[in-house]
């Protein structure tokens, strides 16, 4: 047989040395690296004011409007002595800021009405000159301001209106807001310092009572 020769074959020959980084070099790595933890403890403080800015901000915004804070109630002072009543629905901001009144509605026996012209006549009264009212959509009342939106001087008619305050299908609904414009909704049917937060006042549309 003929002799075989085993070849041998220096692997470490086929590769490349090892390069080891000069001193410039090593000095460049550590620059890099602590620009790099530098830039992100950077980030961090950055977010960190961030978020201190907007909380900040926030609070005095809170801070500012709780400063212009509207409040309404509704109030009705009413008296029958015989021969003798009345009947008075009271509009009044209680809180520390002026109050716009954007929205209302009027519902009798759970129909909506458009005036008192319609609530007088709905009762079976007349509407003349023992009827007193105030206009009160669109206009906006000063903290402490009180108006008279319906007063009753009739006998007769004022213990309609008396008893149709009685009746849980009548209600007055109306939206008001700040100078923010923060808005509440309120009803006269619901708990009196319950008014519900809203992003904006409905649009009542043909039930919207023209006072």
């Amino acid at each position: 047989m003929p002799e075989q020769h085993a070849e041998s074959h220096n692997y470490l020959s086929d590769t490349e040395p090892a390069q080891i980084p000069s001193a410039s070099e090593k000095i460049f790595i550590r620059l890099s690296f602590w620009q790099t933890i530098l830039s992100v403890v950077g980030i961090f403080i950055a977010v960190l004011a961030l978020y201190a800015a907007l909380t900040e901000s926030e609070a005095i915004r809170k801070q500012t409007s709780a400063a212009v804070w509207p409040f309404i109630q509704i109030s009705i002072a009413d008296y029958d002595f015989g021969q003798d009543a009345s009947f008075t629905l009271t509009f009044t901001n209680t809180g520390v800021g002026p109050a716009l009144i954007r929205a209302v509605k009027v519902e009798v026996d759970g129909k909506p009405m458009r005036d008192w012209a319609q609530v007088v006549t709905y009762l079976g009264g007349t509407f003349d000159e023992n009827v007193g009212r105030n206009t009160i959509s669109n206009r906006v009342l000063s903290p402490g301001r009180k108006i008279d939106l319906l007063s009753v001087a009739e006998p007769a008619l004022a213990r309609k209106f008396q008893a149709a305050v009685g009746n849980p299908q009548t209600a007055i609904t109306f939206c008001y807001c700040s100078i923010f414009d923060d808005c509440w909704l309120a009803d006269s049917r619901s708990q009196v310092l319950d008014p519900e937060p809203v992003d904006a006042c409905p649009d009542f549309q043909h039930e919207t009572f023209a006072n």
